[in-house]
């Protein structure tokens, strides 16, 4: 029996690391919208609590992850939602607000698991060791970042982690002890509902089983292995029928469905690609995974596993676990290899066992060096992580290995930006007042819908050639060159606004060029570019749509005329119209304009040719800007800097 003050050490490190990790994980969930969120968990929520609703289980067999763990803490969520009224336009959708009520469970509960572990570490490894593996699991930017998250990953990285944490329990135990192996086995289960590479799980498992065996007779050896596997699974093929309502009424099916999901989506190449080392890829190939380590570990982490190989030599009590945990990272890490989808967050299950494996690497330096004192090591890296992760709330997906040149470098190695930025996007965007004249383009549209009014519409070639607000293009999107041809014509003109943070160019936005019929290429001014424009006759009215580029800064309130004139420059018919529709009072490049303007006609106008003519003026002074380039009227005809825009034809 432990005495009392180790008893009081072990409840304060409890608290502590409950306390640290609540407040990482816990704290402004009403962020951003991850790719996958806003496209997929929020939908699948709302319909899984109206399954449960309604009686519906099969309704509940909604993706092949399976995603059920997720989908249970977020309809929590969602309830916590409805209870604190959070009603009205968009809840369904997932504005930010509901969307941290319905992460709230799950970031919950992924600080919770740290805390349970830390109870289960202490029985496997020496008390200042584990309280700093915990301590370092709890304060990993990487595992902080998912475990704020809607999504499957975090959730599968805390049921795998304390199923192999009890089991290894279990059998150190001399005399056993079969509820270890049923928790293990239990939490498997919920690990096997939450994604298919929990099924990992099932080798590792009966491989740490097979070493736990009696070493003789072969006999025994077996049928202790078997009754101890047996146990295991039993239990977490019981917890997958508890929890899975549509195991319930369609077993098969649901069974049916995580098999595809393996096959059909794991087992290809994302079908936007992928990107590393530079370049767009299809499959980023072996080295990926010792890359994602490298880049997204802290130092902390780094500096721990460098020592590790001084701590594998001791023969201490903690070696078969380390060792364990050292054989489970290099299996999963390999297997993980062999499929051609790849994304950082898939090596997310092993991050905890890393952390482990580094604090005590970090301790065992106190062996090399006796002066150096372990609370002294705990003490400096915690310190360092927590204001870091300060520094990064809540952008912990941001963060990268300073050791390794960090966001500068890793932008150029791995896929950045997985949704962040687009709330300061949709802030900027709110306060432009032709936002909603017509769609915004965006990468995935999931992410910005949330924060703009207006319809936003995915973007690529085809919906660039119909009428565009705005077009927001997107790191990840960038780097894997979706939609190049579109993202380069909307390129030709510099971005309006570009979100950047922690030295990651998250967003830019840009204002596509507006269509024309007839190319102009004149310009007045100081840098404005009437790139063409197009024209339209009905009865009496002649429409001119003009397309104007801004090509430099400068203050707005200049006005457009159009002039209809005879060949002697009698002005037949004139329009003055603000260029921006007076909706701007300074005016950006990348900025562009183009509202039609409806010129009527002359009745009984008679038959020949007229000249249309176009300038620019100020008009507090009348002064006209300089038409610097294209074809000018005679100014004679019509005054100076006037520009011949087209001529038209009245016939009998």
């Amino acid at each position: 029996m432990p005495d009392f003050k180790e008893k009081i050490g072990l409840w304060q490190g409890f608290f502590l690391l409950t306390l640290i990790a609540l407040l990482l994980r816990c704290l402004n969930l009403n962020d951003f919208f991850t790719l996958d969120e806003g496209f997929h968990w929020v939908w699948r929520v709302q319909h899984f609590t109206d399954a449960l609703h309604t009686k519906n289980w099969a309704g509940t067999n909604l993706t092949g992850h399976p995603g059920i763990t997720t989908l249970w803490l977020g309809a929590l969520g969602r309830w916590l939602a409805l209870a604190a009224g959070l009603h009205g336009p968009g809840f369904a959708d997932g504005q930010s607000a509901y969307l941290a009520w319905l992460r709230l469970p799950l970031a919950i509960f992924n600080s919770l698991t740290i805390s349970l572990g830390y109870l289960v570490l202490r029985q496997l490894l020496q008390p200042k060791t584990a309280f700093f593996a915990a301590l370092l699991w709890a304060l990993s930017p990487f595992l902080i970042a998912h475990s704020r998250l809607l999504h499957v990953d975090a959730l599968l990285t805390s049921f795998m982690t304390l199923s192999l944490l009890f089991l290894l329990w279990a059998i150190k135990k001399e005399k056993e002890n079969p509820f270890l192996l049923l928790g293990s086995g239990g939490l498997a289960g919920l690990a096997f509902l939450t994604k298919a590479p929990s099924l990992l799980l099932l080798p590792t498992a009966g491989l740490i089983l097979l070493l736990a065996a009696p070493l003789k007779p072969f006999k025994t050896q077996f049928l202790t292995l078997f009754r101890r596997y047996l146990i295991w699974l039993s239990c977490a093929i019981a917890v997958i029928f508890a929890v899975w309502p549509a195991m319930w009424v369609q077993p098969t099916i649901a069974f049916e469905r995580v098999i595809n999901e393996i096959v059909a989506n794991g087992g290809r190449s994302h079908e936007s690609g992928n990107f590393f080392w530079g370049n767009p890829v299809a499959d980023p190939g072996l080295f990926f995974y010792l890359a994602v380590i490298g880049w997204r570990i802290s130092p902390i982490t780094f500096l721990g596993l460098l020592f590790l190989p001084f701590t594998l030599r001791q023969k201490t009590n903690e070696q078969r676990t380390l060792l364990i945990l050292s054989g489970f990272v290099l299996f999963f890490m390999l297997l993980m290899s062999l499929p051609p989808k790849k994304f950082d967050r898939y090596l997310l299950p092993i991050w905890p066992a890393l952390e482990i494996l580094a604090a005590a690497g970090l301790l065992s330096v106190c062996s090399l060096f006796p002066r150096l004192k372990a609370h002294l090591i705990i003490g400096l890296a915690s310190s360092f992580l927590f204001l870091t992760n300060l520094w990064y709330h809540s952008y912990y997906l941001a963060y990268f290995n300073p050791l390794l040149g960090g966001s500068k470098i890793a932008q150029n190695v791995l896929l950045v930006g997985w949704g962040e930025g687009m709330e300061d996007v949709g802030t900027w965007l709110q306060k432009r007042p032709d936002v909603t004249r017509s769609p915004v383009l965006a990468w995935d549209p999931g992410t910005l819908e949330p924060f703009v009014p207006g319809r936003v519409l995915f973007f690529n070639a085809e919906t660039l050639k119909k009428p565009a607000s705005y077009v927001v293009l997107y790191a990840r999107s960038n780097q894997r060159k979706e939609s190049y041809e579109a993202q380069m014509l909307v390129r030709q003109a510099p971005p309006l606004y570009t979100v950047r943070k922690y030295g990651l160019d998250y967003a830019q936005v840009y204002q596509p060029p507006k269509p024309f019929g007839e190319k102009s290429d004149a310009r007045f001014g100081n840098g404005l570019y009437l790139r063409g424009f197009s024209q339209k006759q009905f009865q009496q009215t002649l429409t001119i749509t003009p397309s104007w580029a801004i090509q430099v800064d400068q203050s707005g309130g200049i006005f457009c005329f159009i002039h209809l004139l005879a060949n002697d420059g009698t002005i037949l018919a004139q329009l003055d119209a603000p260029l921006d529709e007076g909706l701007f009072a300074q005016w950006q490049a990348g900025q562009h304009f183009g509202s039609p303007l409806p010129l009527t006609l002359p009745p009984a106008l008679p038959p020949g040719s007229y000249f249309v003519g176009l300038g620019l003026s100020k008009p507090a002074t009348g002064e006209r800007l300089p038409l610097t380039q294209g074809k000018a009227l005679p100014p004679a005809l019509d005054g100076p800097n006037v520009l011949h825009l087209t001529t038209i034809m009245v016939k009998k």
